[in-house]
């Protein structure tokens, strides 16, 4: 694969980053750029097979990029990326590969297309919302709630309130419910630590809800924009397999909990929505 150490503004932290050039592109049209941004803890390995498929369909296909943020894959320094260094990432990139000048670039003559997964879909929010004017489209892939604690979408069992009935099913006692719970909670509560030392606690404050801002794009539209949610069942399989969960706690809270979540997602845009493999059970 093609890759490349590139120095932002940070001495000594280099970014690794793939670069593909454009597939069958006309010059009569824009220059776009498709961005894969990864999921947390994750590398840019996992989008080896999209993109080869994307690029060996015959048809025209626009440059691409994927990068490993400080903690990930080939980018080992731990000096966590924000939004602020993603944008130098791309104002450089476009320069040196695509003959375009910053200036042109800030502009929106190289429109971009956003792909992100888990947080990166947070990732993608805050970029058009401190960039606007350069998003055409985003596609976001089973996005990580920001806005809230994973814990505040399961009944607390310690509250005068909490009624067992709620929790339990055939395959979920009171006792197996309160271990699930606190196993989830460690792995996916926003207080979490990471390897990428980025700062999740901050998300109930920078994006607040799941339906607002309003995303501006390319010439001050609202960009196109594709939320899939993963499959209910396989999620909640995965989840039994790897951590025990019961399949009843996954479908009746954390399923549900994100089908609301990816819904809202679909209305931060004016421009063309669409949501694919939504989650049971999700609210009209």
């Amino acid at each position: 694969m093609p890759s490349f150490d590139l120095f932002l503004s940070k001495p000594g932290s280099p970014i690794s980053y793939n670069f593909y050039p454009a597939i069958k592109q006309s010059p009569l049209l824009p220059k776009f750029l498709i961005v894969f941004i990864n999921g947390l803890e994750l590398s840019t390995a996992g989008w080896f097979r999209s993109i080869n498929l994307l690029r060996y369909s015959g048809f025209p296909v626009p440059a691409v990029l994927t990068y490993d943020r400080f903690g990930q894959g080939h980018s080992s320094s731990r000096d966590p990326l924000d939004v602020t260094d993603l944008h130098e990432l791309l104002i450089t990139i476009p320069s040196s590969r695509l003959n375009v000048s910053k200036a042109e670039f800030e502009t929106g003559k190289v429109p971009l297309l956003l792909v992100g997964h888990s947080i990166g879909g947070p990732i993608i929010r805050l970029y058009v919302e401190y960039h606007p004017g350069l998003v055409a489209g985003a596609v976001i892939l089973d996005s990580s709630i920001a806005n809230v604690d994973y814990s505040d979408s399961l009944p607390n069992p310690d509250t005068a309130d909490f009624d067992p009935e709620s929790v339990t099913a055939q395959d979920c006692t009171l006792e197996q419910y309160r271990k699930a719970s606190n196993d989830l909670v460690k792995i996916f509560d926003l207080k979490v630590k990471n390897t990428e030392f980025l700062d999740r606690t901050t998300g109930p404050e920078v994006l607040p809800y799941d339906d607002k801002l309003k995303l501006v794009g390319v010439g001050g539209e609202g960009p196109w924009l594709s939320i899939v949610g993963h499959d209910p069942v396989t999620y909640a399989e995965d989840d039994f397999e790897k951590m025990g969960t019961p399949k009843s706690m996954s479908m009746k809270f954390s399923n549900a909990y994100w089908a609301k979540y990816n819904q809202g997602l679909t209305k931060i845009t004016n421009g063309l929505a669409d949501i694919f493999a939504l989650q049971q059970e999700a609210p009209q």
